[in-house]
């Protein structure tokens, strides 16, 4: 199973790639061996972070995977791919195209929602009963 998290366009900024968000929501710590902070202060300002996280401490075997809506090289043809095995080739191009949209959730394929809307426990409650 993959999951995908597309960042929401405010997060997507020169400096913060898809994987760290803004610049200024790295806790940068005195003591670069003190993770836990720097990790409590960036999920705390992410929801993307937070989901993240969860997933992977709940789910270990699920492969999360988080881009930018930018990303269509990768977005494109992996969502499609996904949702065509299950939905046939005009179902997976209406996922493909949806794919690109800042914030989306995608389950294998199929786009859950927006994860703003959602919110981390909704994401990983749609992971588990698709799993």
């Amino acid at each position: 199973m993959q999951v995908i998290l597309v960042r929401p366009w405010r997060s997507a900024t020169i400096g913060g790639g898809c994987c760290s968000a803004a610049p200024d929501s790295v806790a940068l710590e005195e003591d670069p061996d003190d993770h836990a902070t720097a990790h409590a202060c960036h999920d705390a300002m992410d929801p993307v972070a937070q989901t993240y996280r969860l997933l992977r401490n709940r789910v270990p075997a699920v492969d999360v995977q988080m881009t930018t809506a930018d990303n269509t090289l990768f977005l494109l043809p992996a969502t499609y791919r996904a949702a065509r095995e299950r939905h046939g080739r005009w179902q997976a191009v209406r996922q493909a195209t949806r794919s690109t949209t800042a914030g989306a959730v995608i389950i294998d394929g199929d786009v859950a929602g927006d994860i703003e809307t959602m919110g981390p426990e909704a994401v990983l409650d749609q992971v588990q009963a698709a799993a």
